[in-house]
């Protein structure tokens, strides 16, 4: 079974549409070092398994049985030190603020790409070779790589403690499904959004009964037995 790692400020409505998906729930706690309103997003917490000592060391428990790897570098609660394992990568190639990223993330991809935006997994939606982000310049970034991108207006996804959230961190992507945190229809870019994934294969998944959020996105990661 695929074990989820995700916010355990996801909404009970929501965790239940990951159960009914066969999907095994890890909920990450906050860590202390982040800005509070992120601390407990996976999109701070882990780039794929890797993850920060200090906060695996006090969340052992959530971590057995998968291959974890360590980093002893230190979160920060001040932008750009809160962006630690805040990338994404397509294929071989990572892409990111480097400066402010893990060198554990960046000895994995001899390719890589540098980014104003230090938030960027929160900024953008992947899958397979598409991309749906609000950012300009991740948007130019993606294109000259052969991304397929939608740029899209930025706003309208709830962050509690910040003005607005981002795209990337308000779902995950599972199989060939898009699965939204909250009513994607509330976006006054939705039919662009809907169409742009459906065209590649992928399906929306969302409840209309939670308002869209930014949660930090998902890591989904496989047992080592």
């Amino acid at each position: 079974m695929k074990t989820l790692f995700i916010s355990n400020q996801i909404p009970n409505t929501l965790r239940s549409i990951f159960k009914d998906m066969g999907l095994d729930l890890v909920f990450l706690p906050p860590d202390p070092s982040l800005p509070e309103p992120v601390s407990a997003h996976a999109d701070m917490l882990m780039f794929g398994s890797i993850v920060q000592k200090d906060y695996y060391e006090r969340n052992k428990q959530l971590f057995d049985g998968f291959d974890m790897v360590l980093t002893e570098e230190s979160f920060g609660n001040k932008y750009p030190k809160d962006v630690l394992l805040n990338a994404f990568a397509v294929g071989d190639r990572l892409f990111g603020r480097l400066e402010s990223l893990s060198v554990k993330i960046k000895e994995l991809y001899p390719k890589a790409v540098n980014l104003r935006q230090g938030y960027a997994k929160c900024s953008t939606l992947l899958f397979g070779n598409n991309a749906v982000t609000s950012d300009k310049g991740i948007s130019d970034a993606l294109s000259e790589f052969g991304i397929n991108v939608l740029l899209i207006n930025p706003g309208h996804i709830r962050l509690p403690g910040y003005d607005y959230g981002f795209i990337g961190g308000a779902n995950f992507v599972y199989e060939n499904k898009v699965v939204f945190f909250g009513n994607i229809e509330e976006h006054p870019d939705y039919v662009k959004i809907k169409d742009f994934i459906e065209s590649a294969g992928y399906e929306l998944i969302y409840d209309k009964n939670e308002p869209l959020t930014d949660l930090g996105g998902a890591i989904v990661l496989d047992k080592k037995h």
